[in-house]
């Protein structure tokens, strides 16, 4: 996620220390890797409450690193951000969308440094700089205790009965709601505790 590995702490939900490590978000798996010397290392999400690299808080949702947008009265919502593989796969570099051999090169380098964890850390960074940039996917999701609801309009409606329905739409016609900006996601935080 970040061009770099950027320092960061691990909090435990056990009885174990928090870590300050060198930190960094795999894009397809969407965890946690980590510097050990010269080794990029995979942390088990298992026993981690929350990440903080700088600013932004990370948590782990259904085995997935998401960043924590906001809370509010037991309800949070999260964004997740995965690379797009389909996207990045798509062959559209030479004449009539075939691949180029140098480009296919250039992707399949890209790939092979995104499924390992304990990798060489100076041999991911040359191939990085060989390969291209990973397009990204982007979803938030509203967690409400166990449960989770991608923060789409049609999820959401889902996930309430008939009067919460109803009044949602009158939620979302009064604040002007749009469902693809995060200022918006924050707004519709007040729905649910209202």
């Amino acid at each position: 996620m970040y061009e770099d590995f950027v320092d960061g702490t691990v909090y435990f939900s056990k009885e174990q220390k928090t870590m300050h490590l060198k930190l960094n978000v795999h894009l397809q798996n969407c965890t946690l890797h980590y510097l050990e010397g010269d080794k990029v290392m995979q942390a088990d999400p298992r026993n981690v409450e929350m990440i903080q690299l700088g600013d932004v808080s990370f948590i782990y949702m259904n085995g997935e690193l998401v960043r924590f947008i906001k809370a509010e009265e037991g309800v949070a919502l999260v964004k997740l951000v995965k690379a797009d593989l389909d996207e990045l796969n798509k062959n559209t570099h030479g004449a009539y969308g075939m691949s180029t051999t140098s480009s296919s090169v250039n992707q399949i380098v890209s790939i092979g440094a995104l499924g390992v964890s304990n990798l060489i850390y100076t041999r991911m960074r040359q191939e990085r700089k060989e390969g291209k940039d990973l397009p990204l996917i982007e979803k938030y999701y509203f967690i409400f205790g166990d449960k989770i609801v991608e923060a789409t309009r049609k999820e959401v409606e889902k996930s309430l009965g008939d009067n919460g329905k109803t009044k949602l739409k009158a939620f979302l016609k009064q604040n002007k709601i749009k469902w693809k900006e995060e200022a918006s996601l924050i707004k519709l935080l007040e729905f649910f505790y209202q």
